[in-house]
C-alpha cells in the first residue's frame, strides 16, 4: 500500500510528540502508525539492555518494565532471555559486517 500522507501530530488525536503516516485504499484511511514504527527498528544500547535485565532481576513483570521504558514487551521479552541463556547484554550487531578478505587482513 502507498503511503499518502505525512500528519502532523496536530492533525491526529491519538499523536502524542510523533509524526504519524497514513495509508490510505481509495479515499479510506486504513491505518495510521508512528513514522518510527515505518522506519523499522532501532538497536538497544547496552546501557538500555542493562536498565531491561537489572529490571527483570529485580523481579519486576515484563508488562510493567515495558510500561515503565516504552519498549515492546516482546523486545523486553528477548533481550530478558538472552541475558538468562548466554548472559549476554551487550549488542553484538555490529559484527555483522562483511568478513575481511584475506588481502585486506594482510594490509
Amino acid at each position: 500500500m502507498p503511503i499518502t500522507e505525512i500528519c502532523k501530530p496536530s492533525a491526529l488525536r491519538d499523536a502524542v510528540g510523533n509524526v504519524y503516516i497514513r495509508q490510505q485504499m481509495s479515499d479510506k484511511c486504513i491505518r495510521s502508525v508512528p513514522a518510527s514504527a515505518m522506519a523499522g527498528y532501532e538497536d538497544l544500547s547496552d546501557f538500555q539492555r542493562g536498565v531491561i535485565v537489572g529490571a527483570g532481576e529485580m523481579r519486576h513483570s515484563i508488562t510493567e518494565v515495558a510500561m515503565k521504558f516504552r519498549f515492546a514487551s516482546t523486545t523486553i521479552s528477548r533481550v530478558y532471555r538472552e541475558y538468562r541463556v548466554s548472559g549476554k547484554t551487550s549488542n553484538f550487531r555490529h559484527r555483522c559486517d562483511r568478513k575481511k578478505t584475506l588481502k585486506e587482513l594482510d594490509h
